[in-house]
């Protein structure tokens, strides 16, 4: 019995309705309480399944003796409201189809909305730095750099720039602090080919760490619980990056290293 059960549930039916139908087709003709019996179900529950399967066309029912009794159809009923539901379906795809166009461009108006990702946590801020390590483009960031060494684990954060200068990432960084952290720098750039400049905290107070990379915008807050946000669009990352140019001019070319 087992395996028709199976069979059944590969079908389309449900465990309850497989047993169901089973049962009244074993029987013949049967109340609703011999059915739930034959299927090894409680009675109020066969009265819905047995709902069921008559709205499907797999039974059906006629009054004797002033109550309901049921019947199976033909096992071959089955395979008609298979052919039916498939019917349905290319219908149902024929529509789809004709609208897909219109649908497409719909689509195509709305690809100029940002969409955002927020990041909590450690394991969230994890989750963005492996987001913005597989993410193409070279990058900009503003970093401040009191904060960011205070919260992030160093090995941690040196394993994420392993994998960024291993992924041939370019970028320019415009170090935040209160006093320009030399050897830090120049390890940035000496061992990772980027581009450093110091700016003063005192002229440009920042908790939070900033940075662009292709399309994307990547903001993380490290005071209190670590968050994280990515903001995907393309006007918007295009407008942050020449805010940054003007603060990368801003900043004096004597306190960095490269171009």
């Amino acid at each position: 019995m087992q395996h028709l059960i199976d069979l059944l549930q590969t079908a389309g039916l449900s465990e309850r309705e497989a047993r169901v139908y089973l049962s009244a087709l074993a029987l013949g003709s049967a109340t609703a309480q011999e059915i739930a019996q034959g299927a090894q179900i409680v009675r109020s529950t066969a009265y819905h399944v047995i709902e069921g399967l008559t709205e499907m066309g797999l039974l059906t029912s006629v009054e004797r003796d002033g109550r309901p009794v049921f019947s199976a159809e033909p096992p071959d009923a089955i395979l008609e409201m298979l052919k039916h539901r498939v019917e349905e379906l290319g219908r149902r795809m024929s529509v789809v189809e004709e609208a897909l166009p219109e649908l497409m461009a719909l689509e195509k108006r709305q690809e100029q909305r940002p969409r955002m990702f927020m990041f909590e946590g450690k394991e969230g801020i994890q989750r963005l730095a492996r987001r913005y390590e597989e993410a193409t483009g070279e990058f900009f960031e503003i970093v401040p750099y009191e904060a960011l060494t205070k919260m992030l684990d160093e090995e941690e954060f040196s394993a994420h720039k392993e994998r960024l200068t291993h992924n041939r990432i370019r970028g320019r960084i415009l170090i935040v602090a209160n006093e320009p952290p030399m050897e830090y720098m120049r390890t940035l750039h000496q061992r990772h080919g980027w581009e450093v400049r110091y700016l003063p905290a005192s002229q440009a107070p920042l908790s939070g760490h900033v940075s662009v990379k292709g399309h994307e915008i990547y903001g993380v807050v490290y005071e209190g619980l670590p968050v994280g946000v990515v903001i995907e669009n393309p006007a918007l990352a295009g407008a942050l990056r020449m805010v940054f140019d003007l603060a990368w001019q801003a900043a004096p070319k004597e306190i960095g290293f490269g171009n």
